[in-house]
């Protein structure tokens, strides 16, 4: 096994900072449209910004 890079990260959904291995990373997984989609935030903050802004 490997050690992931930040050049391997996905981006943070709402900061667009890379995504690393941390006990603050967080990954919402939906479906649409028969596709699996994964969402990543570097922190609980970024992510329950990202769900209020997404609130209509």
């Amino acid at each position: 096994m490997t050690d992931s890079t930040d050049e391997d990260s996905p981006a943070c959904r709402q900061c667009g900072n890379p995504v690393g291995p941390s006990s603050e990373q967080r990954v919402i997984t939906t479906v649409e449209d028969g596709t699996t989609v994964y969402r990543h935030f570097c922190t609980d903050e970024c992510r329950e910004q990202w769900e209020s802004s997404n609130t209509v």
